[in-house]
């Protein structure tokens, strides 16, 4: 039964996991976290142990109606609702020109913008014509057209509440993507007058329902409802009309409702599932009747078949007696139970972040590198494999690290912009909870020029020009927690921002001169070669210059200087262990950026495309008391997550910080499938969903990919899952709307001293 045009613009619900960070939970998986046994017996500490809570994790598709669709004879535009948002072309900042009115009981848009434009999608061939529930106001007439075609006009009269409509098109749309604009004529001073105030717009098909059409809006559809003295938070709709919302399948996933008839006669409900590229699956079909025997069918359908998969839930009313509404009670996705976990209490929080280690340089990605060190991490500690960098601007790395935000709300989008004074950090919240505070850097990036250096006890940088080594943040946090006024009742937080494997690098002549190629005579040495790849970099036959010498050199320096990080990192723990904090102490290792040396003919430049090769960063958590010692966990994870879990292990409350506990995530076993991540550099943007990778520029058509198929992503699929592509925008939309939809600071510009020059063009910036 055609019973909603087969038309389909879907936007994607708050995906489950997302849910689990303000209080919903998700569930473990079978496959979700490889326990290794650690190489000793270990008590549980805290949330692993036998009696934690459990909780399910759970979508709520009622709570989340304005980010599902709803459907009766048409697609419809509710306009001055959250419904239309992100649905403006392929924008991602706030839409100008529409705003939200109250007016006749009903929310709507007052257009004050010459041209509005909404996308949808189309699931078959189809004719189709657009109506609008409009009152004129400076304009009496608006042109409508269909991807630049145009279809009619609508015809409105001044300070009148009409629906209007155009003809029907002569040809059918194809199936896909379209785009409906509305351009109104008349004149607005400024743009201040508005031309219209409209409630909705409506892409409708040729129908034989002799009925007046009444648009699904919110505050339509969703009620609350009691049949049989049964109450629900129920979902109204006439036929035939439909829910439609789009999420990631967790593991052991259940669609758990009630359905029933409100009114008079009979109806049918029905439950579909929606996947690109397969044809629709009927869940389940129940019959319906209204009246004095009307009743609640509760439905309990398992949705195994489309775990890994964005898929949309579509709850249907597909025929009903005139006048009857088919009802949805508290339609809900719900996982598996899961423990409701937190990260065990700490007395030292000691994050070392390194500079562009990429995870294949490192254990257990390379369980063969003589790195002993990064192997016990790997053994003693959690490694979570699917850490994603925000960024691959090492400033709006650790501003996400420190502040617990994405770049959108930390404004620090570019290499020249200082972390806003404005905003908390973990070194100011952590002190005023009486947390003694330090950071220790050595890359120019995270200088107090930039705003870094705000809120610490202790603030030290070591600057590439001096004879610092580079792995001095790391040793000074060993000697730092080691002075026992630095170990207050409650607790110690220390950063160290090292050099990783970027240059300049620490090594004598003699040793340099044993690395490979032997009688290497290319213009590379350990001090300068961060300022001769800058000087490649800026002329135009660089790559040519750049020979397989220099690059088994480079490759050298790299491997040597990680060995001496390796090596740090072991006297880090045995002053923790002298200090006696070792076992109370959350340790969390990892990179903020990829060095690209491969494809790339030149590493370390500033600003890399953020591939998912420049986005992936090895995370190790050493935990306290070694709880999830050895354990792989697959669960999605970002640096937003790190600041989170820093301030749950030293008791503080995480407030307004997005992100969640990376012993929560492990403890809870959240799959990739189950937790998109956004990374975004300027206008840029790749969004990963599970396997799906959305990649695009502001205003510009984004670009799908499947890694798992495709790992380079050579192959745009997005015109054949336009689901999919729908929802992962929707969702890299909504991410970075929470930057303007709450005060956020404006971007502050860093004012260079020479110290902090002199550093950087050492470093090759």
């Amino acid at each position: 039964m055609d019973y909603v045009g087969r038309v389909v613009r879907v936007a994607p619900a708050v995906v489950v996991a997302l849910a689990l960070a303000s209080g919903v939970g998700c569930s473990r998986g079978d496959d979700s976290r490889e326990q290794v046994r650690p190489p000793e017996k270990r008590t549980p500490v805290g949330p692993t142990a036998p009696h934690a809570r459990k909780v399910p994790r759970v979508f709520d598709v009622v709570g989340n109606l304005e980010r599902c669709d709803a459907r009766h004879r048409g697609v419809l535009f509710d306009l001055g609702t959250p419904a239309v948002e992100g649905l403006s072309g392929y924008r991602l900042a706030p839409v100008s020109g529409v705003a939200s009115v109250e007016r006749d009981g009903a929310t709507w848009g007052r257009i004050t913008a010459r041209e509005i434009s909404y996308r949808f999608l189309l699931d078959d061939p189809q004719s189709i014509f657009v109506s609008a529930r409009i009152r004129g106001l400076s304009s009496r007439s608006a042109t409508v057209t269909i991807d630049g075609k145009t279809l009619g006009t609508l015809a409105f009269s001044k300070n009148q509440t009409r629906t209007v409509s155009t003809p029907l098109s002569s040809a059918a749309l194809p199936a896909g993507p379209h785009t409906l604009a509305v351009r109104f004529s008349g004149s607005s001073r400024d743009g201040v007058d508005p031309f219209a105030e409209v409630d909705w717009l409506r892409v409708g098909f040729p129908d034989d329902d002799p009925t007046s059409f009444a648009a699904p809006t919110l505050r339509d559809v969703a009620q609350n409802v009691a049949l049989s003295s049964v109450p629900h938070r129920g979902l109204a709709m006439r036929a035939p009309g439909a829910i439609r919302c789009t999420l990631g399948i967790p593991e052991g996933a259940h669609a758990k409702l009630a359905v029933g008839l409100q009114g008079a006669g009979e109806g049918e409900a029905e439950v579909r599932m929606l996947v690109d590229g397969r044809a629709p699956t009927v869940l389940k079909t129940v019959r319906l009747i209204g009246g004095d025997r009307a009743a609640w069918t509760d439905l309990d359908l398992p949705l195994s078949a489309f775990v890994g998969q964005l898929a949309t839930i579509e709850l249907a009313a597909t025929g009903s007696t005139r006048g009857a509404r088919v009802v949805f009670g508290d339609p809900l996705i719900v996982g598996a139970e899961m423990p409701d976990a937190t990260t065990p209490p700490a007395k030292a929080v000691v994050i070392v972040v390194l500079t562009a280690v990429d995870p294949w340089r490192v254990p257990p990605w390379s369980p063969d590198r003589p790195l002993p060190t990064f192997a016990t991490l790997a053994r003693e500690g959690a490694v979570f494999e699917n850490h994603r960098s925000p960024s691959t601007l090492v400033s709006s790395v650790m501003a996400s690290l420190l502040t617990g935000l994405p770049p959108s709300q930390h404004a620090v989008v570019d290499a020249y912009a200082r972390l806003p004074a404005s905003l908390p950090t973990l070194a100011t919240v952590a002190r005023e909870a009486s947390v003694r505070t330090a950071m220790f850097t050595s890359n120019p990036a995270t200088f107090e020029a930039f705003g870094f250096a705000r809120g610490w006890d202790r603030y030290t940088m070591h600057s590439p020009v001096s004879p610092a080594l580079g792995t001095a943040p790391i040793d000074e946090i060993g000697a730092w927690v080691a002075e026992k006024d630095q170990r207050p009742e409650k607790g110690v937080l220390a950063v160290a921002h090292a050099r990783g494997i970027h240059p300049p690098y620490d090594m004598p002549p003699g040793e340099f001169a044993q690395l490979p190629p032997q009688d290497y005579n290319g213009t590379l040495d350990p001090r300068r070669a961060g300022q001769v790849l800058e000087k490649m970099r800026q002329k135009k036959r660089a790559p040519a210059k750049w020979t397989d010498g220099d690059r088994l050199r480079l490759a050298g320096m790299m491997d040597a200087a990680l060995v001496q990080t390796d090596r740090s990192l072991s006297n880090l723990i045995d002053a923790l262990r002298k200090a006696g904090l070792w076992n109370d102490t959350l340790l969390i290792v990892t990179s903020d950026v990829g060095s690209a040396v491969d494809p790339a003919p030149l590493p370390f430049a500033e600003n890399l495309d953020i591939t998912e090769d420049t986005l992936a960063m090895p995370l190790y958590v050493r935990f306290p008391g070694g709880a999830l010692a050895g354990a792989r966990i697959k669960a999605p994870t970002s640096l937003v997550d790190v600041a989170r879990t820093a301030l749950a292990a030293l008791g503080i409350d995480q407030g307004g910080l997005g992100g969640v506990d990376l012993f929560a995530l492990a403890e809870r076993g959240i799959a990739p499938m189950e937790r998109p991540l956004v990374a975004t550099l300027g206008d840029r943007y790749a969004t990963r969903w599970g396997n799906y990778r959305l990649v695009g520029r502001e205003g510009a058509t984004p670009t799908l990919c499947l890694l798992d198929a495709d790992p380079r992503c050579e192959k745009d699929v997005a015109p054949l899952m336009p689901l999919s592509t729908f929802a992962l925008f929707r969702h890299t939309w909504d991410h970075e709307a929470a930057g303007w939809k709450q005060p956020r600071p404006r971007r502050d510009p860093a004012t260079i001293d020479p110290e902090t020059a002199a550093a950087m063009a050492v470093w090759g910036r």
